[in-house]
């Protein structure tokens, strides 16, 4: 059984501008530590500073400015944070744009102050609104991070549900699950991301952590979603920001993997992921047909 202390950080986010993020997450980092943090957990590319294509179209940013912050891993950002992970003897976990060759990624890494960089994740459901500049990753890693099996789904990956289970199936007893949006009226981060974090970690019997930035750009204050959740392996929901979410928070969670245990540890079936039966499920691995006129008519009910 361990015990770990979660730091979550809604922090300030430049858009393309890594050296002012750095700064900012080397701050954070520090008043985490100073907590008593194990584990920092920063959003999805906040150390690129994620200006999406909505944002560039608004004249919030330079689309060719956000891409030229793209960086190895390792790089110089990682080596960065490295050294500021050993500095502070603490666990972190922050996003950037990777290139890789003349391959761009949507990554998530993790540090730590023994091994220094532990390993990345590449956002697999990248959609529509990231394709123009991000390929999707195929793996999903699961990190030891202070005894505990950790996982990682970035943003609207938690939307597909097979995310999830894989990291559950590869032994996941904690899901780190950063993002960058905004909020609107039919999509609000307390209410739609709340709704599928409590259904994934329930169904799956772990700890899942969310959270997202405030952005520095005009936008409206309601469309600000500067909010940490934390659900339990229960699905409880164990910490949920108020609003405004346009402030800068930090959000301190304790993982017990002893309620985890418990939690999949209960028989019959209030726990399901004993009782799966894999041979009936070809249908979701065959190849894709989502986006021919007659599937999309199927999913729409017509006939």
């Amino acid at each position: 059984m361990a015990i770990l202390k979660l730091a979550s950080v809604c922090p300030l986010m430049r858009l393309a501008n890594p050296a002012a993020n750095l700064q900012t997450l080397a701050r954070w980092a520090e008043k985490a530590a100073a907590a008593g943090a194990n584990l920092v957990l920063f959003p999805e590319m906040f150390v690129s500073g994620y200006a999406t294509m909505e944002m560039c179209e608004k004249g919030f940013a330079d689309k060719d400015r956000f891409l030229a912050t793209a960086e190895p891993i390792p790089g110089p950002s990682t080596e960065r944070l490295v050294a500021l992970s050993r500095r502070r003897k603490v666990s972190l976990c922050a996003g950037l744009l990777e290139r890789d060759g003349g391959r761009l990624f949507n990554t998530q890494f993790i540090i730590t102050p023994e091994l220094g960089l532990l390993g990345r994740y590449r956002k697999v459901q990248v959609g529509a609104v990231e394709s123009w500049f991000s390929e999707p990753g195929g793996e999903f890693p699961v990190f030891d991070v202070g005894g505990i099996p950790t996982g990682i789904m970035i943003c609207r990956d938690k939307s597909h549900p097979e995310v999830a289970r894989i990291l559950a199936l590869e032994g996941a007893l904690l899901i780190l699950n950063p993002h960058c949006t905004t909020d609107t009226p039919r999509m609000r981060f307390t209410d739609w991301s709340l709704r599928l974090c409590v259904a994934r970690a329930m169904e799956n019997g772990c700890y899942l952590i969310a959270n997202n930035p405030v952005f520095d750009c005009p936008i409206e204050p309601e469309e600000q979603a500067g909010f940490t959740l934390a659900i339990d392996p229960y699905g409880r929901v164990i910490h949920c920001d108020a609003p405004p979410g346009d402030t800068e928070k930090m959000a301190i969670i304790t993982i017990d993997t002893g309620i985890v245990r418990e939690r999949r540890e209960m028989e019959g079936e209030h726990f399901n992921l004993w009782s799966r039966t894999p041979s009936a499920y070809r249908r979701l691995v065959e190849p894709r047909n989502e986006g021919t006129p007659e599937s999309r008519r199927k999913m729409l009910g017509e006939r």
